[in-house]
């Protein structure tokens, strides 16, 4: 039986009569809330190891490190309520992203360190996560989860609930699952009162969002999405805006004082000194509209309007008219024909139309195609397979709805064919980024500093966006600057 719309939400309109409700310390409001911090402390024993493993692992470097927790112990001391010890720690990822979970353990990517300048946004972004946990917000939901559960169970629903005993399951989808609209405007509220207290000026929590907005309206430039695609892809129903979060900053600091208060920029610009930018050799680089792997030697081109986003096994390319392609190796050495391996082991059990064999730059391929009826209609798959001089097969999967499949045909076919094996000489010098902080000289331009940096496209506006100089064009001389090298 299928528990009708208006049931359920009956059923939320009743939880306070259940029992469950507090009022939280660290706002005032009444909250649903059935959840004690010993079950919070339990998902944070067991589900850290999951978002280890997501995010690349721990970044290893010392001094950051306890930098990092120095600044995020010194906001977890403004909370009201100290019910957990907090760690904070570093994520081995290029991706820009901070999150907590339930418990106490607040995470930070090094890809998002490398987009903030100061100590004082980086004390918003901990006060943010920290108020998540201060406020319960991971809590209240897997109340709300369990209350479904149990109403669930008496009402024989037949959709799928988390099972609750899975600790570890629980504090991923409570870290990934995202928080309502409230939460986040709410966590935004917490957090410039704790940089208040904890003497940081809490207008940093408005140029830190102002710096996150500019730096995905460059991502969606460089993508080549438009206003409609970037709110498509960039933002979700139960999620503000980051104007909305900028605003809400704004009025909320307009009237403090911040003059007086610890920014600290020379002090964190001088910790992230060195820090990595971009991926590790082992994940492969992005260059232009290159992927390059050194260590594999292999490379291949896609074209204006798609963009790269390589992970540890598989590098995935999103186009701007909705297309996606995957790329990967296969997970073992395949011996016989490429022909035989696609149809027999990697399409196995699906009957592909037109499969035939290739010769890409003078390795070994074949390729097949299939189409499928999807909740989105109907979609084209083409797979590819090359064998190169190793042995080692790749693949490449194109996914295109099909009304659009002859018109990206063109785009798909120039992928395939720019695949090729890189020499020692070009794998060698495919060496990571780093951040390096230097100080603007006297007769130097914004373009000048630009150029310096490793950007191979929009190097003026990643700069300005790196530096917080997106929309000037003049630098101050002695300014203390982000650059991008080797």
């Amino acid at each position: 039986m299928r528990v009708p719309r208006v049931v359920l939400l009956s059923l939320f309109m009743v939880l306070p009569l259940l029992g469950g409700c507090e009022i939280n310390p660290e706002t005032g409001s009444l909250v649903f809330n059935t959840v004690k911090p010993e079950d919070e402390r339990k998902i944070r024993a067991e589900a850290p190891r999951q978002v280890l493993t997501e995010f690349g692992g721990v970044y290893y470097d010392p001094a950051l490190a306890a930098y990092v927790e120095r600044v995020g112990q010194k906001m977890s001391e403004q909370s009201k309520t100290r019910n957990f010890d907090y760690q904070f720690t570093i994520l081995d990822s290029p991706s820009i992203n901070a999150f907590a979970l339930p418990g106490g353990y607040i995470y930070v990517t090094r890809g998002l360190l490398a987009l903030i300048s100061s100590e004082a946004e980086l004390a918003s972004v901990l006060g943010h996560e920290l108020a998540h946990v201060t406020a319960r917000h991971g809590a209240q939901r897997l109340s709300r989860m369990k209350a479904e559960e149990r109403f669930c169970a008496a009402f024989l629903c037949d959709f799928e609930l988390p099972v609750l005993s899975d600790m570890a399951a629980i504090g991923m989808d409570l870290t990934f699952g995202g928080f309502t609209q409230d939460q986040e405007l709410e966590a935004d509220e917490l957090g410039i009162r704790y940089l208040k207290s904890a003497g940081y000026d809490p207008h940093s929590m408005t140029s830190f969002l102002k710096k996150l907005k500019a730096q995905t309206d460059l991502e969606a430039e460089i993508a080549g999405l438009t206003l409609e695609q970037r709110k498509a892809r960039g933002y979700s129903s139960t999620h503000p805006l980051t104007v909305d979060r900028i605003a809400q900053s704004s009025e909320l600091t307009g009237d403090m004082e911040g003059a007086a208060d610890t920014v600290g920029k020379r002090d964190y610009l001088v910790a992230i000194d060195g820090l990595l930018y971009g991926n590790r050799r082992e994940y492969g680089f992005v260059t232009g509209k290159s992927f390059l792997h050194p260590i594999r030697r292999i490379a291949f081109d896609v074209p204006e309007g798609y963009t790269l986003y390589p992970a540890s096994r598989r590098v995935t390319v999103v186009g701007a008219d909705g297309a996606i392609m995957l790329f990967e190796p296969s997970r073992k050495l395949v011996r016989g024909p490429v022909l035989d391996y696609l149809e027999t082991i990697w399409a196995e059990g699906i009957v592909l139309q037109d499969s035939r064999r290739l010769t890409i730059n003078g390795m070994e391929a074949a390729t097949g195609w299939m189409r499928s009826e999807t909740e989105h209609g109907l979609v084209d798959f083409r797979l590819v397979a090359i064998r190169v001089e190793t042995g080692n097969i790749y693949r490449f999967l194109f996914i295109s709805p099909s009304a659009m499949t002859p018109r990206l045909s063109e785009g798909m076919r120039g992928i395939t064919y720019s695949f090729r094996m890189i020499d020692e000489k070009e794998a060698a010098q495919l060496q990571p980024l780093r951040i390096r902080i230097v100080s603007a000289g006297k007769n130097d331009s914004l373009s000048d500093l630009a150029s310096q940096s490793s950007f191979t496209d929009h190097a003026v506006r990643r700069f300005s966006v790196l530096n917080d100089l997106d929309g000037q064009t003049t630098i101050e001389p002695g300014r203390i600057v982000k650059l991008v090298k080797k």
